[in-house]
């Protein structure tokens, strides 16, 4: 028996006709069962394989047009130091103009540019009280939406090594518990900008206040970074969600009222003028990692996975690593299997019920430490690399060869693309399920190049700053990680 197979038997014996697969709660299909004669003795069984898989290090990821930016740095346990900053453009708001100075009988003055970054409760990874210098920049090159930029962007000579703004800041922020307890509270950095460039923004000239890409021109953007500024602490990173509508570019201005007939100040009256962060603006994060030898890259024999976004450490997946015993692929064996279905003098056929992939979150090492908020997620990805070197869930498609004759495409072979279904956390288990179609598993077998690599990540790796443990543990009677494959046999009598 094969060593690293384990084989329980699902259903009796039975004579019953194939159609009851259809229906089982284990989701026993019809792939490979098609050529299967009716009322034949039939058994299910479970084979659960170990699957070797490594750390690795992607170096770089696109990271414009983000939902999400990152500010901050970190050091932590178990994927070392990370430091985050990002770089975002701000556009003119919904009325165009020079703002509200029309009134050539009063006399306006600009009071205060305030740059506003707003998060929720828990966005952030590592310890909340960590306090940073958040610090603004002017950014100088220009940037161009349709320019793609990458996590590890050069900004050395690219903005005015002056700031124009900086707030001591953490994720708590040093506010009452019972203010973060509020239903559907947003908190704001509010990053007051220095005098000159409110003046500067204040004086734009209707030309500019006028035209969205006159004014970003003009404007340039803003480069946000930090520094930690706490030594007792390994830090944190904070998720700013910078399409709110609470993050924005605020210009606060007075005016004094002149009365016509005295010629005097009546009264003063306060306004402002938002400059929204929208989706015409550029937002690029940009991220830089020390994994400190915290992570054991490139190693199936690594003490533990580590998955983190913002091209930090991925877990690679290559199929053509999972082997049932040593010697025996996993392919190997179903090559051998599924083609007995096409051979009249076989006493056996075999057709695929599910084929699932299990990780295992490590529980102790992720919630260990009460003072480093570090959440288990709730949902997982196994993405491809396309040919521009970036993550992308793969594009499933399918073309059968009936409807490729309908089509009048001749010469046709059945084709797949790989689908995996889930990834979500499973609490009770500790664990993330991704479903294997049994269609691409199929096609696994017969095309080797369907079998990896593949890379588990976060959803959204450019705007997620949390990690995950993963266990590894390849010598239990119960391994991790491991793929599943549950399959029916039908015997002729």
């Amino acid at each position: 028996m094969l060593n690293k197979l384990k084989i329980r038997f699902l259903l009796p014996f039975l004579i019953v006709p194939v159609a009851v697969f259809v229906s089982c709660e284990n989701e026993t299909g019809t792939l490979g069962l098609d050529v299967l004669p009716q009322d034949e003795l039939f058994s299910g069984a479970d084979e659960i394989a170990y699957m070797p898989v490594s750390n690795e290090n992607p170096t770089r990821l696109r990271s414009d047009d983000v939902d999400y930016t990152i500010i901050g740095s970190v050091d932590d346990p178990y994927a070392g130091k990370t430091e985050a900053s990002f770089i975002t453009q701000v556009n003119i708001g919904e009325f165009t103009g020079e703002l509200d100075k029309t009134d050539s009988l009063n006399e306006y003055f600009v009071d205060s540019l305030v740059l506003n970054l707003a998060y929720r409760e828990n966005y952030w990874l590592g310890d909340k009280d960590a306090r940073h210098s958040v610090q603004v920049y002017r950014f100088t090159e220009p940037l161009n939406y349709s320019t793609d930029y990458y996590s590890d962007m050069e900004v050395e000579g690219l903005y005015d090594p002056s700031p124009v703004g900086e707030r001591i800041s953490s994720g708590w922020d040093a506010l009452a518990d019972s203010v973060w307890e509020e239903e559907d509270y947003i908190h704001q950095w509010q990053i007051k900008l220095n005098n000159d460039l409110a003046e500067e923004v204040f004086n734009y000239s209707e030309d500019v206040m006028n035209s969205r890409e006159t004014f970003m021109n003009t404007f340039g953007a803003l480069f946000v970074k930090s520094e930690l500024l706490d030594s007792d602490t390994p830090g944190s990173l904070i998720r700013i969600n910078i399409l709110a509508s609470e993050s924005n570019m605020r210009l606060y201005y007075s005016y004094n009222v002149i009365d016509s007939v005295t010629n005097e100040v009546d009264t003063t009256m306060h306004s402002s003028y938002t400059f929204p962060i929208n989706e015409e603006c550029v937002r690029i994060n940009r991220f830089t990692h020390d994994h400190e030898g915290k992570v054991e890259f490139s190693t199936p024999d690594a003490e533990q996975f580590v998955v983190q976004g913002m091209a930090g450490s991925y877990v690679k997946v290559d199929f053509n690593d999972v082997e049932l015993e040593p010697g025996v692929g996993l392919f190997e064996f179903w090559e051998e299997k599924l083609s007995a279905n096409t051979n009249n003098d076989s006493s056996q056929y075999h057709g695929i019920s599910a084929v699932d992939i299990y990780f295992e979150a490590d529980t102790t090492l992720q919630l260990g430490d009460e003072d480093f908020y570090s959440p288990i997620p709730q949902a997982l990805a196994l993405n491809i690399m396309n040919d521009d070197g970036e993550l992308e869930i793969p594009p499933y498609y399918y073309l059968s060869k009936e409807a490729a004759e309908a089509e009048g495409i001749e010469n046709y072979k059945e084709d797949w693309s790989p689908e995996f279904e889930d990834g979500t956390y499973n609490e009770e288990t500790g664990k993330y399920r991704f479903r294997m179609s049994r269609e691409t598993f199929r096609m696994m077998v017969e095309k080797p190049e369907l079998r990896g690599p593949y890379y588990l990540t976060p959803y959204n790796t450019s705007t997620f700053p949390w990690r995950l443990v993963l266990k590894n543990n390849p010598y239990s009677e119960n391994p991790v990680p491991y793929l599943r494959v549950k399959y029916v046999s039908v015997s002729k009598k």
